[in-house]
């Protein structure tokens, strides 16, 4: 007869095996993405992080064993079910195993993508396109050989497993079995409580250190996920209390943040009255308004554009554009993902997803394109994909825009177009863009045209017909995360995307609107995976998004003493088109102009909601009770040291957190209004 396991060294085995599984994939990260050279944390970090990121192991572990083995292992005790125990037992420990490893190399290659632990955005690829999700990650992620080591080392550790306690199931006096496997069960409880103190181990107990990489490497992959599954739901779940997301910031209720904003009271008209601002009356703007293009480029990365030259061309048409128009040098995107930065451009919210379940219906009053049509204007939205993708079809007509189009609008109007997974290529996407542009100019009716792309996105593949200009990969060989045939290909579709730009303002050029069009084109977040980054030293250059905004002579403000250079963000390019083409406009306040002087406690640029950027240094993981400071060298890009202006530095950070606090109560606050306005 088939044999049960011995039960207390089958949870010792399962619960070893799976601990040094995660601890093989904290070393990986940090031989992979540590800056090892310059030295990450100190030895009492590292101590710290190894001791709590064990904890941590043995808390999921223990809940793995809880739910999966011990039920297959208490089958023992029914005669009948015997045999099929033992073989139950044995499926359960190769799953668990199995599931540790898969979420160990998935973590691995997740952190190379987004440089951090499982995020909301993970589920977010759930809901993308099935099918570009997998073209994607076969194209950019060694698929095959990453199959071989996950069946390996789980076939290995499984072998372990049964060979050190198979057939010994029923040995010793049944007391003293019956004793043992409740110890066993006793420290099962224990550990998956991880703690004696009040509270059980949880995520605020992942702060070890200052250094927020070394903070990134205690939760294994299985507690990132549950923590990242928490922080989804409460994004998605707005409760009926809009104060529920202030503790993150520091505040307990809005009387805190009130007084840290200097509203004159609580009330929640005084702190709305706070998330606008009014923009300067110009007469002549009442009769000249321009029409404003925003373009949200897919992984449309600053760092790339380094590379740019003779032997590497990666602007196509855009080049002879760079040297005539702004092209801001410091820029970090809002958000790590396409959907969440889309929303945070255009709704002012840091909280994501808004746009899918019935939060889409509600009218945002913060949306961005909301002053534009009430100022006349025309405002229409472009996807090169299916405005299915994420309900944005469905949600953005109640956010300020008039008429919303897709890739079935384009494919209608071009039935020869060609695309990949995701969409239409970009050059039809601007060959539509070009033709809406048209019928503004003889309508007379300013436009306010925003649009999003999607070709330069793995698998990255290019339209048959076209013929890239040369790529030299050579300066890049030694940051090179990819392979060389795979980063010539990704600056191909990069260069593509650009191209495609350049024509676009080329044909604005034809059609004589250039003089009276402000052009704002940004990415949407990095070109991921084509560099190999270190952390923390890398996390502003990880995050910088090529920024391009092209104002006619006639449209810049008048007497202004501005720094185009000092670091800005996403959440400043709405401002500044606001304050560009709309005379005494009441606009939401979640930025700066670039056109404006700024009061230097608010020259910084926040990232993913987070991580503070500034002339005067670096906050990384600002919102944790454990942050890191930084120096920027604003040559290299590169994070290191000590802050020119530590003082400067936290006055900014204390700005950004009621700031932020401010943004998150009032999406809560809109949405809560909303439905209630609903419902009578």
């Amino acid at each position: 007869m088939f044999q049960s396991l011995h039960f207390s060294r089958s949870v010792i085995a399962l619960m070893a095996l799976g601990s040094l599984s995660f601890c093989l994939l904290r070393l990986a990260l940090w031989l992979t993405f540590g800056d090892t050279e310059k030295g990450i944390g100190t030895p009492p970090d590292w101590l710290a992080a190894g001791v709590m990121g064990v904890r941590f192991d043995l808390k999921v572990l223990s809940h793995g064993i809880l739910l999966s083995f011990v039920p297959m292992a208490g089958l023992v005790c029914l005669p009948r079910l015997v045999t099929a125990s033992a073989w139950l037992q044995r499926i359960s420990v190769a799953l668990l195993l199995f599931a540790v490893n898969l979420t160990a190399i998935a973590q691995f290659y997740y952190y190379d993508f987004y440089h951090s632990p499982f995020s909301p955005i993970v589920f977010g690829l759930l809901e993308d396109d099935t099918t570009g999700v997998l073209a994607s990650m076969w194209a950019d992620y060694p698929v095959l050989r990453a199959s071989f080591v996950l069946i390996g080392l789980t076939a290995l550790q499984s072998w372990v497993v049964f060979r050190w306690a198979g057939g010994a199931g029923a040995s010793g006096p049944p007391r003293r079995r019956a004793w043992r496997v409740t110890l066993v069960l006793i420290g099962l409880g224990v550990a998956a409580r991880g703690s004696f103190d009040t509270f059980p181990l949880r995520d605020q107990n992942a702060t070890v250190s200052s250094n927020a990489f070394v903070n990134d490497l205690v939760r294994n992959p299985w507690q990132a996920l549950y923590d990242a599954a928490r922080d989804r739901r409460a994004q998605i779940d707005i409760s009926t209390e809009a104060t529920a997301g202030l503790r993150r910031y520091g505040f307990f209720d809005l009387p805190a943040l009130a007084s840290a904003l200097g509203a004159q009271s609580a009330a929640p008209s005084d702190l709305e009255a706070l998330a606008f601002s009014r923009t300067p009356k110009r007469p002549w703007l009442e009769t000249h308004p321009p029409h404003v293009v925003v373009a949200l480029m897919e992984s449309w990365g600053a760092h790339p554009m380094r590379f740019d030259d003779e032997k590497t061309h990666l602007t196509g048409a855009f080049r002879k554009h760079l040297s005539r128009s702004v092209t801001h040098p410091a820029f970090v995107s809002a958000q790590n993902g396409t959907h969440p930065t889309l929303e945070a451009l255009l709704l002012n919210t840091p909280l994501t997803p808004l746009t899918q379940g019935e939060n889409g219906r509600i009218a945002l009053r913060s949306a961005a394109a909301l002053p534009f049509r009430e100022h006349g204007y025309r405002t229409v939205f472009v996807y090169g994909g299916s405005n299915v993708w994420r309900g944005i079809g469905r949600a953005l007509p109640n956010q300020g825009f008039d008429e919303v189009y897709d890739m079935g609008d384009i494919l209608a109007r071009y039935p020869k177009a060609e695309r990949t997974v995701w969409g239409v290529y970009d050059e039809y996407l601007f060959r539509f863009a070009g033709d809406l542009m048209s019928d503004a100019r003889r309508q007379g009716k300013p436009v306010l045209l925003f649009l999003l792309s999607t070709t330069n996105h793995p698998p990255h593949s290019l339209p048959a017909d076209y013929r890239a200009a040369p790529i030299n990969v050579d300066a890049t060989l030694p940051i090179l995360n990819a392979s060389p045939d795979r980063a010539a290909r990704m600056l191909e579709t990069y260069q593509y995307s650009s191209h495609q730009l350049g024509r676009f303002l080329d044909r604005l050029d034809a059609l004589n609107l250039s003089g009276r069009t402000v052009v704002a084109a940004t990415g949407d977040h990095n070109l991921r995976t084509l560099f190999r980054y270190r952390m923390p030293d890398d996390a502003l250059i990880s995050q910088q998004v090529m920024t391009y905004l092209n104002v006619p002579a006639a449209y810049r403000p008048p007497g202004e003493n501005v720094d185009l250079t000092r670091i800005s963000g996403h959440a400043d390019i709405f401002p500044t088109l606001h304050h560009l083409a709309l005379s005494d406009a009441h606009v939401p306040a979640f930025g700066q102009s670039l056109f404006t002087v700024v009061p230097e406690h608010r020259r910084y640029a926040v990232m993913n909601f987070q991580t503070l950027l500034s002339d005067a240094g670096s906050i990384l993981a600002m919102t944790d009770s454990a942050s890191s400071r930084l120096g920027i060298d604003r040559g290299s890009g590169k994070l290191s040291g000590t802050p020119a202006d530590i003082s400067l530095l936290d006055d900014q950070a204390r700005d950004a957190r009621a700031r932020l606090a401010l943004q998150d109560w009032y999406t809560r606050w809109q949405i809560i209004e909303g439905r209630a306005r609903g419902k009578q």
